[in-house]
């Protein structure tokens, strides 16, 4: 049975974990009948099965990626337009300013603080807006990875892949113990201390 390795590259089990994983998987070969730990023997032996999936066209493919996708661009075609609505509320005023020669210093004051409230208006909208699709991405991307991570688990079981690599990066999806040579190393190390 494969690893689920995260994002980030690191497999999902600690170290602890994995070391009573491989305590436990001894002694269930330990206890297991012949034809068993020939079978363990015999995949051992066969060559690695190494599988390349692009992440990111999965994901855009997936329907919580075209979900997210129409989410994003429904919400963007709001913002904009609003955007500009508000946009057009600062240059009117802008304009207003430019043509009030005759003001007096008082009603220029008024307008031109008027002014900095569309302003403001108009920049706190657009980081809030900014703040809002982020956080619409996030809860897309969780909700791609819990739609995706159970499929491409799936494939590399059925499949027998020893390990799935992203094509569009270096992030190692799923890995079999057949090519973790964790304990080779430790092995090693221990043997070469004097």
């Amino acid at each position: 049975m494969g690893r689920y390795a995260t994002p980030g590259g690191h497999a999902a089990s600690t170290r602890h974990g994995a070391a009573r994983l491989f305590v436990a998987a001894a002694a269930a070969l330990a206890l297991a009948p012949a034809a068993l730990a020939g079978q363990a023997e015999a995949e051992a032996d066969a060559p690695l099965k190494v599988g390349v999936v692009n992440v990111d066209a999965v994901a855009l493919q997936s329907p919580a990626g075209q979900a997210l996708q129409q989410q994003l661009a429904a919400f963007q075609e709001e913002v904009v337009g609003e955007l500009q609505v508000r946009q057009e509320a600062v240059r009117a005023i802008e304009q207003r300013i430019a043509e009030a020669d005759s003001l007096s210093v008082e009603e220029r004051r008024v307008l031109e603080r008027e002014y900095q409230d569309a302003l403001t208006d108009f920049q706190r909208y657009q980081q809030d807006k900014q703040e809002e699709a982020t956080a619409l991405q996030t809860e897309g991307q969780t909700r791609i990875r819990e739609e995706i991570g159970p499929v491409l688990a799936a494939i590399q079981s059925d499949l027998g892949y020893d390990l799935v690599l992203n094509s569009t990066s270096p992030i190692i999806l799923f890995f079999s113990e057949r090519i973790d040579i964790t304990q080779i190393a430790i092995e090693r190390l221990q043997a070469s201390d004097p």
